[in-house]
């Protein structure tokens, strides 16, 4: 029995294109992710400001990311891989600085990421049976 999310591989397929299909299905679900991350977003917005009569700055702010991140999480769910790249492209070509930028902030954040989901730190490390060294 196949795990849910799973699709058997269609037979006589193109390499291609499974992978361009295997690729626009994950960019469907992590645009709904961030929808569903936007939503939370927006909750968080609403429940800073319901304190006070006025609207705090901050609230403002989360609220705007939550706006952006709603859009783009819809354009992650309504576009094909094809057209990602094409915007993309064009982003680049219009604003090199801004595309350049982008890059290295999302390399950096993937670097931490990764660094910080890895090995654990410290003599655990260096001994597979996790028992402290103590000097005796």
């Amino acid at each position: 029995m196949a795990s849910p999310g799973y699709t058997e591989p269609l037979q006589n397929t193109d390499p291609k294109q499974a992978v361009k299909d295997q690729a626009s299905s994950v960019l469907k679900d992590t645009g709904s992710g961030l929808g569903d991350l936007a939503s939370a977003l927006r909750k968080t917005a609403r429940e800073m400001g319901s304190g006070s009569g006025e609207r705090a700055p901050v609230s403002r702010l989360v609220e705007s990311a939550a706006d952006g991140l709603e859009r783009f999480s819809g354009a992650l769910r309504n576009q094909d891989l094809d057209g990602l790249v094409n915007d993309l492209n064009s982003f680049a070509r219009r604003q090199p600085v801004a595309f350049f930028g982008v890059a290295l902030a999302a390399g950096f954040l993937a670097v931490r990421f990764l660094k910080a989901s890895g090995e654990p730190r410290g003599s655990d490390r260096d001994n597979p049976y996790g028992e402290q060294n103590l000097p005796y």
